[in-house]
């Protein structure tokens, strides 16, 4: 028997699967294969599968009860596995193999769907192949003693019936895969750049004072949930660290993560506004993001100013400054009192994963010639 990591891992090949009927059409027929004592379905162990030419399968009883468009069907190929998932949950998979048709073998009425018995009580639906000609979609159902879960299956899609009872006559029908949490006592540290170990307390990192990892540095540190990625923001190429006990390889391990950018400065050039023919700054006009701030200096860079709406003021922090829309709100009269030196420079602080400058305006006054 094969072990797997997940759900989505045992239905994505059929490599494992057993060939129990081999490319031999069977219209009306039922097969029965070898089931599983651990499986209740209404009220009966599924010590038999049912498998019937028609595309439905019965769990333990030979009636139709799991149905995917069951009609005038013919299957070909019938496949079973059994197995195991984190060597710790069985399952039962087989899969029918056929077409929507009894009388053509056409690719538009091609179906190919899996029933998937978990041992605990959920039962899952793979849609492998449905037939691209609408008109031999038949009827899909799930038929238990409490009631009929009718359901329209999709080409490539799972469907889950969660079990709730340990009878297995009552189910609750759910697009999601079921959740089986790995058996595992598993721990997570981190690690940063100067190879130091970190723990989480109190929603905090806590520095450890062992430098040499081992099991019982996991088992007595470690958390049992990966760390909130906010905390390791403090850290320099900071890394999660994983164990669990067990020698099973290792769970896939997936994160999703988003990075953004530090708040960066930017300069322009200094532009020189001594010609002549410059009589001072009418407005300017910024395209940027809204959070961009924005400050302009009248003497190379020394000094940089914003404006607060009645005048103008010093800043001390290279990262402050004031909003696009208050840059542009600056009157004529308000440049006149500053824009005195034939000097102007912009610098703009610009942060978060939209942030953009694509051009800045400066519309002068000039002098008539």
């Amino acid at each position: 028997m094969a072990d797997y990591f997940s759900i989505k891992e045992v239905l994505a090949t059929a490599e494992n699967m057993a060939i129990i009927r081999d490319n031999s059409g069977n219209d009306d027929g039922t097969d029965t294969l070898t089931g599983v004592s651990w499986f209740i379905y209404n009220s009966v162990a599924a010590e038999n599968i049912y498998v019937n030419g028609n595309s439905w399968m019965g769990i333990g009883s030979n009636t139709e009860q799991v149905k995917v468009c069951r009609r005038d069907a013919k299957v070909w190929t019938i496949r079973r596995e059994e197995g195991t998932i984190y060597n710790h949950y069985n399952f039962l998979r087989i899969r029918w193999e056929g077409y929507a048709n009894y009388s053509v073998t056409t690719e538009d009425v091609r179906l190919v769907w899996d029933l998937l018995l978990l041992d605990t009580g959920d039962i899952v639906l793979h849609f492998e192949t449905l037939p691209t000609n609408t008109a031999y979609f038949g009827e899909s159902a799930l038929v238990t003693t409490s009631g009929s879960i009718s359901f329209t299956p999709t080409a490539g899609s799972n469907l889950s019936f969660l079990h709730q009872d340990a009878t297995g006559t009552a189910f609750v029908q759910s697009n999601d895969l079921p959740v089986l949490l790995d058996p595992y006592n598993r721990r997570y540290l981190i690690t940063d750049a100067t190879k130091a170990f970190y723990t989480v307390l109190n929603g905090a990192l806590s520095k450890l004072t062992d430098t040499d990892l081992t099991a019982e540095v996991f088992e007595a540190n470690g958390v049992q949930e990966i760390p909130d990625g906010a905390l390791l923001l403090s850290l320099k190429d900071p890394t999660i660290l994983y164990w669990h006990d067990s020698n099973n390889r290792f769970p896939p391990f997936q994160a999703s993560y988003t990075g953004i950018p530090k708040p960066q400065v930017v300069y322009s050039e200094n532009i020189d506004m001594s010609d002549a023919s410059i009589l001072g700054i009418e407005k300017v006009t910024a395209d940027c993001d809204d959070a961009t701030l924005l400050a302009v200096s009248f003497d190379a860079g020394k000094a940089w100013w914003t404006y607060t709406g009645t005048e103008w003021a010093q800043l001390s922090e290279e990262k402050s400054g004031m909003s696009k829309a208050a840059l542009e709100a600056i009157s004529t009269d308000a440049w006149s009192e500053k824009a005195i030196t034939g000097q102007l420079m912009y610098r703009f602080v610009i942060s978060g994963e939209a942030g953009v400058v694509k051009s800045i305006t400066t519309d002068y006054l000039n002098r008539e010639e």
